[in-house]
């Protein structure tokens, strides 16, 4: 009797899609050249560490050479992070780097139970570095928002390729399933950031920007808490 080894991992356009967005939220928050080269380079590191991971049939020295490749960019890309001039930057950047990081591992499960825990893990670094903006920089309300809303989506996507590669497998063919899931998130998270704009212009102007983004830090990360 053959037997066949059915793959129920995160599935890869899901997995894709979220670290996509981890990349979009870090780059709203961080808009000069410099850190975005370093986003450029974390993504393409953690791609390399999720793609390797997948491929169970490649010899063993060639995945952990691809895999140490991929470790070695996101690392670098952080110490280039941390070694900017300007603190500012480095805020704005490094806890979107480590966001990005977990999600990747969250995507490339060494263990299957992990899978939900890093990524919960990496959309609260991505809250904290939001929140960490709009205290120390006081950045617009435009921003704020939009970075979070992003970091929500990556955690949302991811968090259907994990479900559906527990229920189904990596190679099903559920990719209109995925991106029809990907847009819904992504539109209802710009409706999101529309209105809370408006109620943010029009009705809660009093109130401190560090303070609104506190409690959107805190009401994102028990979410992703409760959400299992």
């Amino acid at each position: 009797m053959v037997r066949v080894s059915i793959s129920h991992r995160p599935t890869p356009l899901a997995s894709a899609l979220a670290l996509l967005l981890c990349g979009v939220s870090t780059a709203i928050l961080a808009p000069t050249l410099d850190q975005r080269l370093a986003i450029v380079t974390a993504l393409a590191g953690v791609g390399l560490i999720a793609v390797r991971g997948r491929d169970l049939e490649a010899p063993i020295p060639q995945g952990r050479l691809w895999t140490g490749l991929g470790a070695a960019l996101v690392l670098g890309s952080m110490l280039w992070g941390e070694t900017l001039a300007d603190p500012r930057q480095r805020i704005e950047l490094v806890p979107g780097l480590v966001g990005m990081a977990l999600v990747g591992l969250g995507v490339r499960p060494l263990r299957q139970r992990f899978a939900r825990r890093f990524v919960s893990a990496g959309l609260a670094a991505m809250v904290v570095g939001v929140a960490l903006v709009g205290v120390f920089e006081a950045a617009s309300p435009l921003r704020l928002l939009a970075a979070t809303a992003a970091a929500i989506g990556a955690w949302d996507v991811a968090e259907h390729g994990i479900s559906l590669g527990e229920q189904l497998r990596t190679d099903a063919g559920t990719r209109p399933v995925e991106l029809l899931h990907t847009g819904a998130t992504s539109a209802y998270g710009a409706v999101t950031v529309v209105v809370a704009l408006v109620v943010y212009e029009h009705g809660a102007t009093g109130l401190p920007l560090s303070a609104l983004v506190l409690l959107l830090a805190a009401a994102v990360t028990l979410m992703a808490l409760l959400y299992r």
